[in-house]
């Protein structure tokens, strides 16, 4: 089984560039490995609003992409902003093998970096609803993992993450060698008792 690590923060936190240096990792060791980037997805799929409602409805359509992702037998690295509770929670109750990682940074250190410029047109009023300013960030709680960006050089906080995705990666072989091996007798007399139902 292979894991899910979904980073998760405030815009301009980080979450893309480790979540993009952890894939180049993961795929460099031989594994095949998808990342989904809250913003390419939310315009690859046609998401449109920021509303609480229109929120829940891109998370939930990347948790069934991921899920998908999931049965192929690849890992998914996740960087989405995923700002309420609810969220979360559903995500730990459907996807196995689900690490949970929170790309923390101060307010104050967003607003100077401002990459997308997002803090300085919600400034002057005119981006709605950007989270961690007038709409909500509810703090996330029993996460992972938590890099906090602004007081960890960029090789540090890397190495955070790939050191939980590595522990990620080897609870997962050890969960498939713990699954019973079934013998053949018990294989066919299955497929013999499904045939029924069918």
């Amino acid at each position: 089984m292979k894991p899910v690590i979904w980073l998760l923060g405030l815009s301009g936190s980080g979450k893309t560039t480790l979540g993009s240096l952890l894939r180049l990792y993961l795929e460099a060791q031989g594994h095949e490995t998808e990342f989904i980037d809250g913003d390419r997805f939310r315009r690859q799929f046609g998401f449109s609003g920021f509303r609480p409602e229109d929120r829940l409805r891109n998370i939930e359509a990347m948790r069934e992409h991921v899920l998908q992702l999931h049965a192929q037998d690849k890992i998914c690295v996740v960087a989405a902003i995923t700002p309420y509770a609810s969220m979360r929670q559903k995500n730990r109750e459907q996807i196995p093998l689900y690490r949970e990682v929170w790309v923390r940074c101060s307010l104050s250190t967003l607003v100077q970096r401002d990459t997308k410029g997002l803090y300085a047109r919600a400034a002057r009023g005119e981006v709605d609803l950007l989270t961690g300013v007038s709409d909500a960030f509810d703090e996330p709680l029993g996460t992972d993992c938590i890099i906090d960006t602004d007081q960890l050089s960029l090789a540090e906080s890397y190495l955070a993450l790939r050191d939980l995705a590595l522990s990620a990666l080897a609870e997962g072989r050890n969960w498939r060698r713990m699954q019973p091996e079934l013998s053949p007798e018990v294989v066919q007399g299955s497929l013999r008792h499904a045939e029924v139902f069918m």
